[in-house]
């Protein structure tokens, strides 16, 4: 099983760095459109007052490897957890 813990972080990792490129590509060419979407999500919150979207090759980058690496662990903890719930019902 320990494979299958590495086989879903790396989903996870994969599929987070394929979601940060498409978001921050809609990010780069709608950049209204998201800030009003992201209103949306935040229940109408006037997003406007915290200044200018800031979308920097270094902010891509960063923000990018944080996702990544924060997906790529919740892969892993939910696979390791996934392991040690079935060996217990498996007593």
């Amino acid at each position: 099983m320990k494979s299958n813990t590495t086989k879903l972080a790396n989903t996870f990792g994969l599929t987070m760095a394929i979601l940060w490129v498409l978001c921050s590509a809609i990010v780069w060419l709608f950049p209204d459109f998201s800030l009003q979407l992201t209103s949306w999500w935040m229940h109408g919150m006037n997003l406007s007052a915290m200044g200018g979207r800031h979308l920097t090759l270094g902010n891509f980058l960063l923000g990018g490897i944080v996702a990544v690496v924060s997906a790529w662990v919740t892969g892993w903890v939910l696979g390791w957890s996934w392991q040690v719930v079935g060996e217990k019902n498996r007593e």
